[in-house]
């Protein structure tokens, strides 16, 4: 009995775990790209009809204070940078997935406006994106 028993999980194993195996590696090869695909964030541009921010990214109201918000993050300045960030009257910190149209961009940065607000935002280019 323990014979046959042993002879059947041989003949299991041998012939179909392989075919399973296949079919899995198949399943995980073919399906992971198209996960990629939908989870792929653009930048946001004109064309785009919706953008949404980036959480985390400061904001700021004029595009002279972004500016200088990195640049003092560049040098190393950080007490500086968030001495902007404080100040919710220049800056402001991005929550995530807020909608945002697009006004204007140069130099790496985007002029923006949130939906609902009436005051104009300056980011990082990457601090919004389209779907």
């Amino acid at each position: 009995m323990i014979i046959v028993d042993k002879l059947k999980l041989r003949n299991i194993l041998t012939t179909k775990f392989p075919f399973f195996l296949a079919l899995i590696i198949f399943a995980l090869i073919t399906l992971a790209p198209a996960a990629d695909a939908l989870a792929e964030k653009t930048v946001c541009d004109f064309q785009n009809r919706e953008c949404f921010t980036e959480g985390g990214y400061p904001a700021c109201y004029s595009k002279v204070d972004i500016q200088k918000y990195y640049e003092f993050t560049e040098k190393g300045q950080t007490a500086l940078a968030e001495g902007l960030i404080s100040d919710d009257t220049r800056c402001i910190k991005l929550n995530g997935n807020e909608k945002a149209a697009m006004m204007d961009k140069g130099q790496g940065f985007v002029k923006f406006v949130l939906r609902g607000s009436n005051k104009t935002l300056w980011a990082k280019r990457e601090a919004l994106y389209a779907n």
